[in-house]
């Protein structure tokens, strides 16, 4: 069904960012048939590329946080900012893995389009706060949200050996809160499953969700024992008591399968579903959806120009049950939503800026059928009165436009692209009460420019010339996993968090990585590649000590250990790429994998 009014049609953008829960569940891939369910395909590879911010739950940059996406890794910079260029990745559902010290996992699936970028950001919530009672006695502990673990007496075991666990186990656990803009930021995945009976791919309704994990006091993982069940009472959202079955299906989140899993149910009492889970990583209560239509639509302004990051919204009104998405830098946004239904659309400004005034900028109500939709080009009249608008360009280290770039407005982790001129216009409808600060990055080049700062003013604000250029996040990851125990550590060594010395020295036809982190274990890793050009080469040498996860001490090189460098400048330039490594540990005789990535300064 078409909106009642002038809808372009034929101007849809080039890509595909689906961020969040309602635009990432992915197209059929059979378009013939129409609001049903079909089977889940993920076979089809791109390559585009991929950026976003990483934050914490208060909004805070997290510098160092991992990302990786289908065995390509980086870590964000200071600024939380990650970026990958061209990389192949699943057409209908890319999964990007986010992982920091101290804080819990995070993830978010979208789908992508060849040869564009998709902006991503996540928050990522801290562990903190952790309850904890004696293994062999049981407990109930109670979490700030709404949440109860019971555990029964000896319940608990050693996560990676199995072995039965008697000692003091610490609980860090929390709620999300799926009808807020934080819960949406920090559930993992997207509202997509596989039912238990027949292993279909649904969207899902979420009616809480929470995450747990179990560790000994000296930090090892913990797990529910084999045939142990733990009794979880958690709250549901106020919002949405007034829709919650009396009976309704557990998932948990498969970090493997990328998908939320169906196993267990849970009943309603009062206001709280009480059910049992086997273990413990994030938990839904989830009712599937049935019948799902795939609906697209582009969103510009009055001027013509593109709403890129924008929130859209769609609230099913018979059920209360919103889905969002973002836009992408030339305004489209799309994906799965009700079929046969009455949705309320609405659009509200990036970045949140405006949130406390509740105020979309945009909203129409539109009706769906049982076939999918393009809604054509949506014409969103941005308030005049009391806007923000901000413009300028950006520039390389030649003072030459930069076509492939971003600009990062903070602290309201605003992108704005800027047009293949390096020019960009951006417009809020409401005056921001903080000053901001720019950053702008060169994505081909993996370089970003000093900050500069302003405070705002109501009307046009000229940003001037951005420069990106001289500043470089230098790195390397490394993913450590003993074969045999399946034990595994990462670590990253990030430029200049905890590092003294992270780089490449290229002599005599050979390479040698290394890195040396000064904190409580003095990790240490060097490891030699033959050669110093483009390409893949064997590894010669591995020096690798002070791997506090392992009981080995020492580690020997085994065959078929590879480096690929995927740049090698002359001095001063960084070197880039990714290794594998096969080793041995003294004493054990244990085999281990060493994986990862770099950006990293030749020394010579």
């Amino acid at each position: 069904m078409q909106f009642k009014q002038t809808l372009r049609t034929g101007l849809f953008a080039t890509t595909a960012l689906l961020l969040l829960f309602l635009f990432n569940a992915c197209r059929k891939s059979n378009p013939t048939i129409q609001g049903t369910i079909v089977p889940y395909d993920n076979s089809t590879m791109v390559s585009a590329s991929i950026f976003g911010v990483i934050t914490d739950e208060a909004g805070i940059a997290l510098e160092g946080a991992q990302i990786s996406v289908k065995g390509y890794q980086t870590t964000t910079d200071v600024n939380g900012f990650y970026y990958f260029n061209n990389i192949t990745i699943p057409q209908h559902a890319t999964t990007v893995h986010v992982s920091k010290a101290g804080f819990f996992n995070g993830s978010r699936a979208m789908m992508v389009k060849a040869g564009q970028r998709h902006q991503f950001s996540l928050s990522l919530m801290k562990k903190e706060n952790p309850q904890s009672f004696m293994s062999s006695n049981g407990g109930e502990l109670s979490f700030a949200g709404g949440l109860k673990l019971s555990f029964p007496l000896n319940a608990i075991k050693n996560k990676t050996t199995g072995a039965a666990y008697a000692g003091q186990v610490f609980v860090y656990a929390k709620t999300i809160n799926p009808t807020t803009a934080l819960g949406r930021n920090t559930m993992p995945g997207d509202l997509r499953g596989v039912t238990a009976a027949g292993g279909e791919e649904r969207t899902l309704q979420s009616f809480g969700m929470f995450v747990a994990e179990l560790y000994a006091p000296d930090g090892t993982p913990l797990q529910v024992a084999d045939g142990k069940e733990v009794t979880m009472t958690l709250d549901v959202p106020n919002s949405i008591i007034g829709n919650a079955p009396s009976t309704i299906p557990l998932w948990f989140y498969d970090a493997e399968k990328e998908m939320w899993v169906e196993e267990g149910s849970a009943m309603l009492v009062g206001n709280k579903y009480v059910g049992k889970v086997k273990h413990f990583s994030f938990w839904n209560c989830d009712t599937p959806q049935a019948a799902n239509i795939s609906i697209e639509m582009t969103f510009v302004d009055q001027n013509g120009m593109p709403l890129s990051g924008h929130l859209v919204k769609l609230t099913n009104t018979a059920n209360n049950d919103s889905r969002h998405g973002t836009t992408n830098a030339s305004g489209w946004v799309g994906g799965l939503c009700y079929s046969n239904a009455s949705l309320l659309l609405e659009v509200f400004d990036g970045g949140n800026v405006c949130s406390s005034l509740g105020v979309p900028i945009y909203s129409q109500t539109i009706t769906t059928g049982s076939v999918n939709q393009n809604l054509g080009t949506l014409v969103v009249t941005v308030p005049v009165v009391n806007s923000t608008t901000m413009t300028g360009s950006v520039v390389d280290c030649n003072n030459l436009p930069i076509s492939n770039a971003s600009i990062l407005v903070s602290p309201y982790n605003i992108l704005i692209t800027p047009n293949a001129s390096g020019n960009f216009s951006y417009t809020i409808p409401c005056l921001p009460t903080q000053p901001v600060t720019f950053v702008a990055y060169d994505l081909s080049n993996n370089v970003y420019g000093n900050s500069s700062s302003m405070t705002l003013v109501a009307g046009n604000n000229n940003v001037g010339t951005l420069n990106a250029c001289g500043n470089i996040s230098q790195f390397l990851n490394l993913t450590m996993t003993n074969t045999v125990t399946s034990v595994t550590m990462t670590k990253s060594f990030v430029i200049p968090v905890d590092t003294t010395s992270i780089s490449v020295n290229a002599g005599n036809g050979t390479s040698n990585i290394s890195a040396f982190a000064v904190n409580s274990q003095n990790n240490y890793l060097s490891f030699q590649a033959v050669d110093t050009t483009i390409g893949t080469h064997a590894v010669s040498s591995l020096v690798c000590f002070f791997v506090p996860t392992f009981t080995d001490t020492q580690f020997s090189l085994d065959p078929g250990s590879v480096v690929t460098f995927t740049t090698f400048p002359g001095f001063p330039g960084d070197v880039t790429g990714t290794f594998s490594i096969n080793a041995v540990g003294n004493p054990s005789g244990n085999t281990y994998t060493l994986v990862g990535n770099f950006r990293l300064p030749r020394v010579n």
